[in-house]
């Protein structure tokens, strides 16, 4: 999955490690945690972020950014079966 391939498509908000320090973990991302947000675009300057909007109340949103990879994994695991994860695991363990 590509980048841009992830815009206008939900995922839900994680904890995450500042890539480069450009983004601060804060209060402001930990209170997000567990929302759904959905990707509004690829950031021009600093494409490992996307910039999201998240519904916080009725009427109200807050936009912020996150880590493009991060998103694009949970994406591409989310929409796997338990059974598909499994074997996943397997698979990453048979090579160590």
């Amino acid at each position: 999955m590509k980048p841009q391939d992830i815009i206008g498509k939900e995922f839900t908000c994680f904890k995450f490690e500042p890539i480069d320090n450009l983004i601060l973990w804060d209060v402001r991302y930990q209170r997000l945690v567990g929302r759904t947000a959905t990707v509004i675009q690829i950031n021009d300057s600093h494409p490992q972020y996307a910039y999201v909007k998240i519904n916080t109340a009725i009427g109200k949103s807050e936009q912020v950014h996150y880590p493009t990879q991060m998103i694009i994994d949970q994406i591409e695991y989310g929409n796997k079966s338990v059974e598909e994860l499994l074997n996943d695991m397997k698979q990453l363990i048979s090579r160590i």
